[in-house]
């Protein structure tokens, strides 16, 4: 089954500023930011990042997010929601449990470009 092509689309554009990779899988689309910048008040200033799209995009959206698995603030805490860690791709990653306006992905309005500025915000926050 293809990309969607609104998400394809989206990501062309994406990838003008980010490098992405994407690895497909029968109901997920894994896309990977390589070298995502986290901000201060992190233990590193980068990290992957991983955000699963279903392959319903946009109908549904993308829900919470990823990052290597090292990822800590730079007390040495693990952020809130982050605890668990699970695999994908092959690779353990630390699971941001923070979701997109509760949930409520609106296909009309809503899009990865927004996604990847949600995380951004969330990443700010240092929580």
């Amino acid at each position: 089954m293809p990309i969607p092509p609104r998400l394809e689309s989206e990501l062309v554009e994406l990838q003008k500023a980010l490098a992405i990779e994407v690895v497909e899988e029968p109901t997920i689309i894994n896309l990977i930011f390589r070298q995502f910048r986290l901000g201060d008040g992190f233990n590193v200033p980068a990290s992957d990042l991983l955000i699963r799209a279903p392959r319903t995009y946009p109908d549904a959206g993308p829900d919470m997010f990823w990052v290597e698995e090292n990822v800590r603030l730079s007390t040495g805490a693990v952020p809130q929601s982050a605890e668990s860690v699970e695999e994908h791709v092959g690779r353990r990653w630390r699971r941001f449990s923070w979701h997109w306006k509760n949930g409520r992905w609106d296909p009309n309005t809503d899009n990865m470009h927004a996604y990847v500025e949600f995380i951004r915000r969330r990443l700010r926050e240092k929580r």
